[in-house]
């Protein structure tokens, strides 16, 4: 409906097609106009129903979205902390590939999508067994720098499929999703001889990682917990 626009009020018809009251006057017809006309401010519409906004009203609606804007800027700027944190989170404190968590999310995503999959996937645990004595001999932050240079040993021998995450300390675990056990076992030990080829200068010594591994299938029924135990008891049993 234009608000904005005279309209004079028509006659209702009864069912026979005649005038159910008087005719109207054109004097009513130019009071009824009147009344639709707004008298002063803007017109709007809501849900099909005109309304008017007075300079009053208009006044108040200018205060509070006033108010409200620097309320959706501070709303705004929490989401982007939030999201930053998550981000934190989801790496490792250092290393670069994801922390603990978001490597038991990606595990749990793909326990939740076994039948999507051609064939069972599997993880492999990998442990740096010389962490410690790097730590002992030439300090944390020399420790830092070789578990560094293991993670990117790593990561350079895997398929764009395979997914990287640090246990903790100094544990590495990755999900196969294209092999078996005993190929998840024969790629993991193929990462450790590469990595014991390619040594880390640390103050003019050549600190050469050495590695053990294990591995486990990853099938339905089980945890994530549950699939990393299976893989650390392989590990265990080839140590």
């Amino acid at each position: 409906m234009d608000v904005n626009r005279t309209q004079g009020i028509a006659p209702v018809q009864n069912q026979s097609g005649g005038n159910t009251g008087r005719e109207r006057h054109p004097d009513d017809q130019r009071d009824d106009a009147e009344q639709e006309r707004p008298r002063d401010g803007d017109a709007f519409e809501i849900e099909g129903l005109a309304a008017e906004i007075t300079p009053a009203a208009q006044r108040v609606l200018d205060s509070l979205a006033a108010e409200i804007e620097p309320l959706r800027r501070q709303l705004e700027m929490a989401r982007e902390r939030e999201q930053n944190l998550r981000e934190d989170l989801a790496l490792h404190a250092f290393l670069p590939v994801p922390g603990r968590r978001e490597f038991l999310r990606e595990l749990n995503h793909v326990l939740n999508h076994l039948n999507d999959l051609a064939a069972l996937p599997s993880i492999a645990v990998l442990h740096v067994v010389n962490a410690d004595d790097v730590r002992r001999q030439y300090g944390r932050a020399a420790l830092d720098r070789f578990l560094v240079h293991v993670a990117q040993g790593i990561s350079r021998l895997l398929q764009p499929t395979d997914v990287l995450g640090s246990l903790g300390g100094s544990d590495f675990a990755v999900i196969l999703l294209g092999a078996d056990t005993l190929t998840a076992r024969e790629r993991a030990v193929g990462i450790t001889r590469s990595l014991s080829a390619s040594p880390l200068s640390e103050g003019g010594a050549q600190l050469v990682p050495r590695l053990i591994t294990g591995a486990a299938e990853i099938s339905a029924g089980s945890s994530a917990d549950a699939t990393i135990r299976a893989a650390d008891a392989d590990l265990l049993r080839n140590a």
